[in-house]
């Protein structure tokens, strides 16, 4: 089989960056904006052109298909995201789906027989930007999401999910009968960039990932009482913000005392009110991410918290509200695409290493289906979801080499 071009990764990579809320500002392309159905449209007139067979579901997942000699077999799927966070990079999402359009051409091209049907997919609102919940097409297609889902979530704007497809022009009306998926699925893959420095660091152009960890997400307002800031004493004080920053300063302490493989704690997002400078806050929502690679680790932070929490709310005389956004659960990759994916890296003289995903991704939900595996390519200085977000097109094509060879020997596996 012939190697990765470089060139046409790079041309794709470039193609779908034309489709852009913020040029000059980092890439903003969020999920059922005019920019992701511009972006879609060409996805798939590119897939057209390599002969592939392309279909659309009704959130608008894309599958681009090359059918295999048995096509009665369960196929062979790859494929990432083509969202973005607001003023994000170009990489996140688009390198997995360029280089399952490029590892199908290669194979197509090889002329090498594959029972199963090879399809790279683009899977919809991987990033939770716009609507507050991550992976809105893989969680369709996994029965995680359901319609009256699409009804409540929002974004900021007010606009729903539903209305949000309807107004792309999906067939969001044949969401019961579509999923959950129906058909079976042999294995999945998916190379993404890594969105860390461990691969940069140890000087390796590939991981080989072992665990995806999983969200838990929380929403958290916490009110206290508004008045003058100079008129109220330190000791009559119920002041929202400081019991807030506290909360966090916990979730921190036991993220970090975690004894945990792997488990990080943030704070994200902070709105104070009446953010006023001679004002104490009266109210204040912020949300909370917790993630591991273990589901008990991560489930004993999370109880840990509230109990927290509630502790902080009472000594400060403030009420805390604790919503659960969602509480999903971390995926350990395949063993055996695990192995078999360091063989073919070692057959192509590809160095890589074992690594563990902090961030989701859409085949963490993709394990509901089948068997998952992922690679990571190397990101500069670890940046992601910024406009520095850089990876070197030489490394996708590595990393599309080992995608190829894999799913070759997976398609014709029995």
């Amino acid at each position: 089989m012939k190697r990765a071009e470089v060139r046409q990764l790079q041309a794709w990579l470039d193609g779908v960056d034309r489709f852009n809320a913020t040029p000059g500002e980092g890439t903003t392309r969020g999920v059922y904006t005019p920019e992701d159905v511009a972006a879609r449209d060409y996805v798939k007139k590119e897939m057209e052109q390599l002969g592939l067979t392309v279909s659309q579901d009704p959130m608008g997942n894309l599958f681009g298909e090359l059918p295999g000699t048995d096509p009665e077999l369960a196929p062979v799927w790859t494929g990432s995201h083509i969202d973005t966070v607001p003023n994000g990079g170009k990489f996140d999402g688009l390198a997995g789906v360029f280089a399952g359009m490029e590892a199908l051409r290669l194979i197509k091209e090889s002329g090498l027989p594959h029972r199963r049907t090879l399809s790279v997919n683009v899977y919809s609102g991987e990033e939770m930007s716009r609507f507050g919940i991550c992976c809105i097409g893989s969680r369709a297609l996994t029965g995680r999401l359901k319609a009256e889902d699409l009804q409540e979530r929002r974004s900021p704007e007010g606009q729903s999910i539903y209305d949000a497809i309807k107004d792309c022009g999906y067939e969001v009306d044949s969401f019961d009968e579509a999923y959950p998926h129906k058909k079976e699925i042999y294995a999945s893959l998916e190379l993404h960039i890594e969105q860390n420095s461990k691969l940069e660091k140890a000087g390796l152009p590939l991981g080989i990932v072992t665990g995806i960890c999983a969200p838990t997400n929380l929403s958290v307002v916490v009110k206290g009482v508004q008045t003058h800031a100079g008129g109220t004493s330190m000791a009559d004080r119920r002041d929202a913000f400081m019991a807030a920053a506290e909360m966090a300063a916990e979730l921190e302490r036991l993220a970090r005392e975690s004894k945990s493989a792997y488990i990080t704690g943030t704070v994200g997002h902070v709105e104070v009110l009446p953010n006023a400078a001679n004002v104490i806050p009266g109210e204040v929502r912020f949300t909370v991410d917790i993630r591991s690679v273990s589901a008990e680790d991560k489930d004993e932070l999370y109880q840990a918290l509230r109990k927290a929490y509630d502790n902080i709310a009472s000594r400060r005389g403030v009420s805390v509200e604790i919503t659960l956004l969602n509480h999903d659960k971390p995926l350990l990759c395949d063993e055996a695409i695990c192995r078999l994916l360091r063989e073919k890296a070692a057959a192509l003289a590809v160095p890589c290493m074992d690594i563990v995903s902090g961030p989701y991704h859409d085949s963490l939900l993709l394990g509901d289906l089948t068997k998952v595996g992922m690679l990571f390519v190397p990101s500069r200085d670890g940046i992601s979801h910024d406009r520095n977000e850089w990876t070197d097109t030489a490394d996708i094509a590595r990393g599309t080499d080992v995608l190829a060879e894999t799913m070759l020997a997976l398609a014709n596996e029995l």
